[in-house]
């Protein structure tokens, strides 16, 4: 008899303190029918949800969910009656005040003592909070991640600027023709500017009018503008002029057709047709004045088929091109009006002057600099690459710096011996593209002024293949000096070419062969598609035998 009542005594107890806990659980314990009437509904389950479990309990649990869950519910009783598990499952559930909760359910079924699934628990959690948190986190990381990519983007289109105007620079200081070095600006200042069309204009005013001359085009119809002429101080080429500063118009189509129709202004015919093709064609226009011996020689104007501003820093890239073109057309200038030994004069001259333009190269440094305090503090790690480009950006620009003074003083090419001058080559290069090239120099190194300056010359050109065609990971030089003998060598591991199918002029490879020519040197290139590129310069002292 004690047996008796002692387990059924036992057993009120077990059911008390299972009931404590479930009614003072943080989770809400629901229990429901295999049908899905709720049967139970503890003290967190009405905080959760806002019903109190006199509202609840008797009621299909499908009050809870929204009508595009209640096929859902049917599934997991199905589940449930199939003595299955649902763990972890979370989902949007409404309270009584019609607000969204984010739960997570554990369900699972209740069996009687004979095994057999009677009806259905459910622990349901309150994550509304974490995937709040979840959310704004991911919101978060997607912001910085956006503005890493910003960033990226900026700092990569700084150092292309950086390169383009380091091109330019070597460029200006080479024998090639004014035409050739002015379309390469123009070509280097569509692609940075993202123009569809620009052009080198050189200007004369006579009787009140502005003759236009071509002197390189990109992307216009030269026919249709060759010979064209507008009233001095009008339209943006002359406004440009007139005010020696870039002149910007974000709709051209507007401003076109007020000049046209203000009375003050009379045009002519052509005049009138030339301005309606340049509506029709393009919505918005740059022009900014070439300035040579503070006079004022014409314009580099940049045209867009679509209407758009332009920004400060838009604006003072493209003056940078037009200053870059000046450059090379006061070269050009010199090349023609004086002799060979004023040309050299006036080159150390303008050596000096070149030397500011260093700048240009370290004009992505700057930025980085300027923005390096704001994001050390949010952005460490990128921080931390802003700083090594930085470093990286500052050493090319003083390799590029001694070479720049090499190449604008010919004196400097021969007062210097070959080894000397090619190591000087060699870090600007490398800092330039952080491929490594490597010198190796055998025998003492002493050859007439045109031999040397030969050598370095293309030297130069093959490296500069190397930098930009090659795709190599390493470059090597081999010097082997002799009395009047020299055999140069430079080497590449890049994706190499079929000399066959080259033209002489691609690559550089002319202005080679003319090099060595002009000091009677053999020139060999060796060279198969991804097996890099050799390229073997010997020369011989006239008179001298191979013994």
């Amino acid at each position: 008899m004690t047996t008796n009542f002692t387990e059924p005594r036992q057993v009120k107890q077990e059911r008390v303190l299972l009931a404590s806990i479930v009614e003072h659980s943080d989770d809400a314990i629901i229990s429901k029918t295999l049908d899905g009437i709720i049967l139970n509904w503890n003290s967190a389950a009405e905080r959760i949800y806002g019903y109190s479990a006199q509202e609840l309990i008797g009621q299909h649990i499908s009050v809870l969910a929204p009508a595009s869950q209640h096929n859902e519910i049917s599934q997991i009783l199905e589940r449930i009656k199939r003595g299955e598990h649902v763990d972890h499952y979370e989902t949007i559930r409404l309270r009584k005040d019609g607000q969204q909760v984010v739960v997570s359910l554990t369900i699972s079924p209740i069996k009687d003592t004979y095994g057999n699934i009677i009806a259905a628990s459910t622990i349901a959690r309150d994550i509304t909070e974490r995937k709040r948190a979840e959310v704004a986190l991911q919101k978060a990381n997607d912001e910085l991640e956006q503005r890493v990519e910003e960033r990226t983007r900026e700092i990569e289109r700084r150092r292309q600027v950086a390169e383009s105007l380091r091109d330019i620079l070597a460029i200006l200081n080479s024998n090639r023709p004014l035409g050739e070095i002015l379309d390469y600006i123009v070509a280097q200042a569509s692609w940075l500017l993202s123009a569809d069309a620009s052009a080198v204009y050189h200007l004369q005013e006579r009787d009140g009018l502005l003759n236009i001359q071509i002197q390189a085009v990109r992307g216009l119809d030269p026919d249709y503008v060759a010979g064209m002429t507008v009233p001095a101080g009008q339209g943006i080429t002359g406004q440009a002029m007139l005010a020696r500063q870039p002149v910007a118009t974000s709709n051209t189509t507007l401003y076109f057709a007020d000049l046209v129709n203000r009375d003050e202004v009379t045009l002519q015919p052509h005049q009138q047709r030339f301005l309606k093709y340049l509506a029709n064609c393009y919505g918005a226009m740059l022009a900014v004045p070439l300035i040579v011996k503070e006079k004022i020689y014409g314009t580099i104007s940049l045209y867009y088929h679509e209407p758009r501003d332009f920004s400060d820093e838009e604006i003072g890239l493209a003056a940078a091109f037009g200053d870059q073109a000046a450059l090379a057309i006061e070269n050009a200038r010199l090349r023609t009006q004086v002799k060979e030994t004023a040309v050299a004069a006036e080159r150390h001259r303008l050596a000096r002057d070149l030397h500011d333009a260093v700048t240009q190269t370290l004009f992505s440094a700057s930025l980085i600099a300027e923005m390096l305090p704001r994001v050390w503090e949010r952005y460490p790690d990128e921080a931390r690459n802003s700083l090594e480009e930085l470093r990286q950006l500052t050493r090319g620009a003083l390799a590029e710096m001694r070479t720049l003074l090499l190449e604008l003083r010919p004196a400097a090419l021969t007062e210097a011996k070959l080894d000397r001058v090619l190591g000087h080559l060699t870090e600007a290069i490398t800092s330039r593209t952080g491929v490594p090239v490597s010198l190796t120099v055998e025998g003492e190194c002493t050859f007439p002024p045109d031999v040397q300056v030969a050598l370095y010359r293309i030297a130069q050109e093959a490296l500069n293949n190397v930098a930009k065609h090659a795709k190599a990971t390493q470059a090597t030089i081999f010097l082997c000096c002799q009395p009047g003998q020299a055999k140069l060598s430079v080497s590449d591991n890049g994706r190499g070419f079929d000399p066959a199918s080259i033209s002489p002029d691609h690559l550089g490879l002319g202005i080679m062969y003319e090099r060595a020519r002009a000091i009677s040197a053999k020139l060999k290139i060796e060279s198969q598609p991804s097996s890099g590129t050799q390229i073997v310069v010997t020369w011989q002292k006239a008179g001298e035998q191979d013994e």
